[in-house]
């Protein structure tokens, strides 16, 4: 191939009209022809008439650097193609593919060179699209790996949890059965003892004193053995139902404040004032929690104050908010500032309670069913001394 600077002249012409970027150099890179469209990408002065000249004294050092290496494989007879990307206006890439053609030989066998430009933009931004397409069908796929992952986790920890909540209800089930097959023997020899104290005491026996005393102290190691009973038991109830006891009911206050009453060991009933300062109904709370929390306080009470001073239980009632309100007062040492933060924490004694029975669940068992009543639980100071502890119970929660 061949090109006379006639027909070259020709060339350009057709070619610059097509806004074709083309230019054809001879074996000796003398520049031949040369269309707007390539002195434009190879930043050549199109003004300064470049056709005749050296191409290598056209070309910036920095566009000479890059493709020099490739026109000269070109003038030895080996076509090139290869990708030249250049930065437009306002930051935006332009690209074009580049063929340099070997044309005919001279005698020390240097081809002269065809060079044609092709805009690729479209191709490059459909290769930028399919890459971030690529990018987020990998994204997609790691999300779905993930959430497999995710879903065989959770599928574990589901049987986990079923696993768990079977072994609590068991667990559950066999306190009952503990409670029931130890309470009910104790039961029957607390009503015996009763029944035995109600004999000497109708038998008016001058000598029967020891005996009386004998019998009280063994009914209140029963009363306690059977309160640490219940509170293990409340406590194993309320950590396997997960805070959630049942349903409230509608309780009769009276009839509850005299069960609660008859659990008490019978010397110490008599200390009890019970003083309603509201008119006695029917309330909405757990019974059988509740009856166990105001027991615990009231065996608190009996057990930390003189032995000869009253304990008080006062019953009244808010209106806003609209609430059941219990007071067991005492007029014993007080509770001293250091445990007053972790009171009703699980095994949480005073000082002065090394010699009584008891694993430290009253006051937690207290704070638990307050908890399951959305109810609150304070330890108040009582002038003179002594010790005032508030239940507050909300009432109308159903509704």
């Amino acid at each position: 191939m061949s090109f006379s600077p006639v027909s070259a002249a020709q060339l350009a012409d057709l070619l610059g009209r097509s806004n074709q970027g083309c230019a054809l150099w001879s074996a000796e890179g003398v520049l031949l022809m040369a269309t707007p469209a390539w002195c434009q990408w190879l930043e050549v002065d199109e003004s300064a008439s470049p056709v005749g000249q050296p191409l290598q004294g056209l070309l910036p050092a920095s566009i000479w650097h890059t493709h020099g290496q490739r026109f000269a494989a070109a003038a030895r007879g080996l076509r090139q193609e290869y990708d030249d990307s250049r930065s437009g206006d306002f930051g935006a890439q332009r690209h074009r593919r580049i063929q340099l053609t070997p044309g005919a030989a001279d005698a020390q066998g240097r081809h002269e060179v065809l060079m044609q430009l092709s805009n690729i933009d479209r191709e490059y931004a459909r290769g930028e699209v399919m890459a971030r397409q690529r990018e987020q069908l990998q994204a997609v796929h790691e999300q779905l790996r993930s959430h497999r992952q995710d879903a065989g986790e959770l599928d574990r920890l589901r049987t986990l949890l079923d696993w768990r909540t079977a072994m609590l209800s068991e667990h559950n089930e066999m306190l009952q059965l503990l409670s029931h097959e130890i309470r009910q023997p104790l039961n029957n020899a607390s009503a015996a003892m009763q029944a035995t104290l109600k004999a000497i005491e109708d038998l008016h026996m001058a000598d029967a004193a020891p005996a009386t005393r004998a019998l009280l102290r063994a009914e209140h190691v029963l009363q306690q053995v059977m309160g640490t009973l219940d509170n293990t038991l409340a406590a194993g109830t309320i950590l396997a139902a997960g805070g959630k006891a049942g349903a409230s009911s509608e309780t009769d206050l009276p009839t509850l404040i005299k069960l609660v009453l008859h659990d008490i060991a019978a010397d110490l009933r008599p200390r009890i004032e019970v003083q309603w300062l509201t008119t006695p109904r029917t309330v909405q709370l757990h019974p059988a929690l509740m009856r166990l929390t105001i027991r615990n306080l009231l065996n608190n009470a009996l057990a930390y104050a003189p032995t000869d001073s009253p304990v008080q239980l006062r019953i009244s009632e808010s209106d806003e908010p609209l609430a059941l309100i219990l007071e067991v007062i005492d007029q014993g040492p007080g509770i001293p500032e250091e445990l007053l933060a972790h009171l009703f924490e699980k095994g949480a004694r005073g000082h002065h309670s090394h010699s009584r029975p008891g694993a430290g669940l009253g006051l937690f068992i207290v704070r638990s069913v307050l908890q399951l009543h959305q109810g609150t639980v304070q330890a108040l100071p009582h002038s003179p001394h002594g010790t005032v502890m508030r239940l507050v119970i909300p009432q109308g929660l159903a509704e």
